[in-house]
Formats: C-alpha cells, sequence, structure tokens
C-alpha cells in the first residue's frame, strides 16, 4: 500500500510558511471532556482531546454512557474464549468538581465449557466463577475502573486505573497506548501530568503492582504567556520498558510440537530479558489558537536505544466550521517520518503489550516468498539494526470529524518504505443519540498491502458496543472485542473474539 499526498518539500514549505504567521488570542477554556481518557494526540498546547470540540478516536467503545453520572447495570450472556458465561454488566461513573470515579463489577459464571479447551474445574472457582478473572493481584484493581483527578492538560492531572488510548507529548514515541487488551491479564496502572505557566510534567505507568513501562516527558515554555511568542515549547522524552524480552521460554512436547510457556494468568514466560529504553526531544509552536483554528507544526527527534534514530515533522489543527446552528469540527495530524534501521515509530502502541512478546517480521530467507515470524519487538528493532537495513520515509496521517458532537467518525494511515511499513485504523462513535449508542473502531497494525489491510489476526483490533433503548430506562447491549490470550500447548499469542449480549439499564444520578 502507498500513500503519497504529500510530499516532504510540501511539509516543509508549510512549517516555513507558518513561522511567519503569529500567534493568535486563546479562546476561553473547552468544555471538560466526555470521556476520563481518550487517544487524540496534542503536545502541550494543544486541548485535551475527547473534549465536545474534540474527538474519542479509538477510545473504550464499551464506555457507552462514560462521563455522565449514573449506572449501567445488566445481565448478559458472554463468549469468552470458546466458553459461555452468565456475565454481569455493572459500570457506574460519578463526580464531583474535578474528582471522578469509575466503577465496575464484572463477574462472569461458566454455563457451557468448551471440553477442548479443558474442564469446567479447570477454568473456574467451585464450578461456576472464572478462574483467570480472579488469580493474581491485579485482578481485585477491576472494580475501579478509573479515579481522576482533573482532565488532561489541566494545572494538575492525575487518572489510576485502566489506561486506553494514552499518549505522552506529540505520540511519535508512544502514542495510544492500552493495558487493558490482555483477556486475562488487567493491569492498574496510571498518569500523572503537572502543567504550569513555563515549565510542565507528563508521566505514564502501565502498572502500579509490577510496573514495567514507565514514561515521563518534560517541556518548557520559555516564554510563558508573553503575546507571540507564547506557543513555543520545547520538550524532553524518556521511556522505559524495564524488563523487555529478548527471547521467550518454548518447550518441545513428543512429537515435536513447539509450545509457549505461559505463567497462571496467561502471560507468556520469558528466557532473557533486558531494560529498553527511547529518548526523544522535541518542539512545536503554537501558530493560531481562536475560535476557528488551532495550527501547530513540530518537529520529534527520537532514538531507540541500541537500534536507531527517527525524525518526525508534523502539523496538528483543529479547525472548527463556522456552520449555523451545528458545530462541525475537523481535526488533522499530518506528519512525514526519516527512520534509521532499526527504528520502529510509535514503538509504544496500543498493541504494545502484545508486541513486546510477539511482533510481526518478514523473513528474508527467501525474498521472492517471505514469511512472517514473530519476535520480542525489541529483537526486531536490534536486528533491522544488526543487520545493515535501509533508512526508510514514510507518512503518517490522522483525520477525525465531529458533527455536533452527535457523530465522530474518523481514522488514521500509515506507510513507510520496506516490509510490514503500514497501520490503517477507523473509528466511529454516536455518543449522544437516547435510543441509540454505537461506538466501534478498528485497528491494523504492521501489515504490507491493501490486500492485506483487513485481515483479522494477531496484529488486528475490533471492537464495538452497541446499546439499543427497549423503553424506559431499559436498553438491548451488544458487545465485541478482539484480546490477547496465551491458550495451552499454543505456539504463540492468539487473539480471541468475546460476545457480550444482554438487557440492562441505564440509571442518571
Amino acid at each position: 500500500m502507498s500513500v503519497r499526498t504529500w510530499s516532504a518539500a510540501s511539509l516543509v514549505a508549510l512549517l516555513l510558511a507558518a513561522n511567519a504567521a503569529f500567534a493568535q488570542d486563546e479562546p476561553p477554556p473547552p468544555p471538560p471532556p466526555l470521556n476520563p481518557e481518550t487517544a487524540g494526540v496534542g503536545g502541550q498546547n494543544q486541548p485535551a482531546p475527547g473534549s465536545p470540540n474534540g474527538n474519542q478516536a479509538f477510545a473504550n467503545p464499551s464506555e457507552l454512557f462514560s462521563g455522565r453520572a449514573g449506572a449501567f447495570i445488566g445481565l448478559g450472556f458472554a463468549k469468552i474464549d470458546g466458553d459461555y458465561y452468565l456475565a454481569t454488566t455493572v459500570n457506574t461513573d460519578f463526580g464531583l468538581g474535578p474528582v471522578g470515579v469509575g466503577l465496575a463489577l464484572p463477574i462472569n459464571l461458566l454455563v457451557i465449557n468448551d471440553d477442548s479447551t479443558g474442564t469446567r474445574d479447570d477454568k473456574t472457582y467451585k464450578g461456576l466463577l472464572r478462574k483467570k478473572d480472579w488469580n493474581q493481584l491485579e485482578d481485585y484493581f477491576r472494580f475501579i475502573r478509573y479515579l481522576r483527578y482533573g482532565e488532561k492538560r489541566d494545572p494538575v492531572y492525575a487518572l489510576v486505573g485502566q489506561l486506553w488510548g494514552s499518549s505522552i507529548g506529540h505520540g511519535t514515541l508512544l502514542n495510544r497506548y492500552s493495558n487493558s487488551l490482555n483477556l486475562d491479564h488487567p493491569k492498574f496502572g496510571g498518569a500523572f501530568d503537572l502543567n504550569g505557566t513555563f515549565v510542565g510534567i507528563e508521566t505514564l505507568t502501565d502498572s502500579f503492582v509490577n510496573p514495567q513501562l514507565i514514561a515521563a516527558r518534560a517541556h518548557l515554555r520559555p516564554f510563558g504567556d508573553t503575546e507571540v511568542a507564547r506557543g513555543l515549547a520545547f520538550g524532553v522524552t524518556g521511556i522505559v520498558d524495564r524488563q523487555a524480552p529478548s527471547s521467550l521460554l518454548y518447550t518441545t512436547q513428543p512429537g515435536g510440537k513447539t509450545v509457549l510457556q505461559g505463567d497462571a494468568s496467561g502471560t507468556p514466560l520469558v528466557a532473557v530479558s533486558a531494560p529498553f529504553y527511547a529518548l526523544g526531544i522535541d518542539t512545536e509552536y503554537e501558530l493560531f489558537h481562536n475560535s476557528v483554528i488551532t495550527l501547530i507544526p513540530y518537529l520529534d527527534a527520537n532514538r531507540l536505544v541500541g537500534a536507531g534514530n527517527g525524525l518526525h515533522a508534523g502539523v496538528l489543527t483543529d479547525l472548527s466550521l463556522p456552520l449555523p446552528i451545528i458545530s462541525v469540527v475537523v481535526q488533522t495530524r499530518l506528519e512525514y517520518r526519516w527512520m534509521q534501521p532499526g527504528y520502529i515509530p510509535e514503538y509504544f502502541d496500543q498493541s504494545y503489550d502484545l508486541g513486546r512478546y510477539q511482533y510481526a517480521v518478514l523473513s528474508n530467507t527467501d525474498p521472492a516468498h517471505p514469511v512472517t515470524r514473530y519476535t520480542p519487538k525489541s529483537q526486531a528493532a536490534y536486528t533491522d539494526k544488526q543487520g545493515g537495513g535501509i533508512p526508510r520515509k514514510g507518512y503518517y496521517g490522522e483525520l477525525a470529524f465531529n458533527f455536533a458532537g452527535f457523530i465522530q467518525v474518523g481514522g488514521v494511515l500509515q506507510d513507510y518504505q520496506g516490509n510490514n511499513g503500514a497501520s490503517l485504523g477507523l473509528f466511529a462513535t454516536l455518543p449522544k443519540l437516547e435510543v441509540v449508542k454505537i461506538s466501534g473502531y478498528y485497528l491494523r497494525k504492521n501489515f504490507s498491502g491493501i490486500s492485506d489491510a483487513f485481515t483479522l489476526d494477531e496484529r488486528s483490533l475490533l471492537a464495538f458496543s452497541v446499546a439499543y433503548r427497549i423503553f424506559g430506562p431499559l436498553y438491548f447491549r451488544l458487545d465485541y472485542t478482539r484480546q490477547w490470550v496465551l491458550n495451552p500447548n499454543s505456539s504463540q499469542i492468539s487473539a480471541v473474539s468475546n460476545f457480550n449480549a444482554g438487557i440492562a439499564a441505564y440509571l442518571p444520578f
């Protein structure tokens, strides 16, 4: 697949022209976001995405009523990895000033067991309660979806719990990271930011119980709120995976079958691991910020230590179209990238919790017939660097439309030279309609060719939720997610489809 709608010269010309312009007066602060954690990318000058003037790209589809004080309570049937369960749906949200709380009560009771994947006693406590939901410490934090203070880019922002689409800076190193896509290993992580007139910091960790991913970015606005120059900012980012897998633990069964070993929660066992570091510096200049347009060119220079370097030149734009009666907001991010061998853009992405164990690469042993194989992501970067690969160039684009807050649609597209350099994402949300609420997304990472863009495998994420009001507060509810699981006697981590359908009631507080 090839995307060539921009040229490097066009981007450079835009940046040069933009630097000749001047910053505009800032509008009043935007309304609070609809969701506690959304997936846009901004930098320190950009208002938090997810607000009525922003988008909810790739946010958790199941949070259909999130941001409204109330409880969504129901019961239904769920299919999880081939088994059928009686499942509860209990989500509550409420806030008091800057404080927000989201709670849950996720209970799965086994009804029909798939004997090919194990016995009922192997999978449950007392023959009913799904065992893998409650066999490790972090499982008991499932009751707390999030605890939040403030909003992203407020003077003080803190979030603990589920991370869904979290980014640092412009997202060129850590973009849309989620800690909740492993079916049997949920995490209780968090983010903490401080934003002042001159300096600020963003931080993130995937887990407080056993942190592996730790990220921080500090930024400086040397001219503070000075007219014209106040849009200038500089940032520095540091990220570490404390125990990035280098190789996994396999065993060979009688008959020659190779099996990937895992612990009781389905996490692969690692034979060798080592810290993996990523560093970055960036700058941005907010040229315009008014009621019609926000325009921010930026430049990020990143290094994957021991692998390669990457340079990202891009522009963030928010455009509020002055249409009568309705409000239409268009958000874009356009970026051109220069990459050395061994550099993987957005290294810590939405699928990183899988990629750190299992990342798709094409074998070059037979160039005429390349074969996809899997290796830990850090080793894919190191091998590309050590193998004398070629420098690459590529494009990245995001586009999102928000029609009066009632319909939000958009997508992302990445393409760079070489094999498996494409990524595609699509999302749609109908958040305000009371009769029917719909939210969903599709994300395909690390593939080659348009013919492979819609293949459902371990490189694909697909999730959607629908709530249709039957009468009064009563809704029919349908959820679908693809999550990762390591099944017994399997040679690799697999993506499994999970369904949940039933009746639920929304009760506002």
